[in-house]
């Protein structure tokens, strides 16, 4: 299954891209898209998931064409 990855603030900085696919085994869970290469050095303090645009804790199984944001801390001042 594939899926699309939203990256935001410090996660996009570090990925050097805004959004990425990721192919992952069917019954994976969002929690799951962590241990891919593309995503494992992005797991900052604090990072939040959404999937399909509701905050998740990543325990939901995946659907081929849902939409995973990762969305870091933000600071400001």
């Amino acid at each position: 299954m594939t899926i699309e990855v939203l990256l935001f603030a410090s996660a996009r900085d570090l990925a050097g891209k805004s959004r990425l696919s990721l192919s992952l085994p069917e019954g994976a869970l969002a929690r799951d898209a962590w241990k891919t290469p593309e995503l494992s050095g992005l797991d900052l303090p604090g990072t939040r998931l959404a999937l399909n645009q509701r905050f998740s804790e990543g325990t939901e199984p995946l659907k081929d064409g849902d939409v995973l944001a990762v969305l870091p801390p933000v600071s400001g001042g």
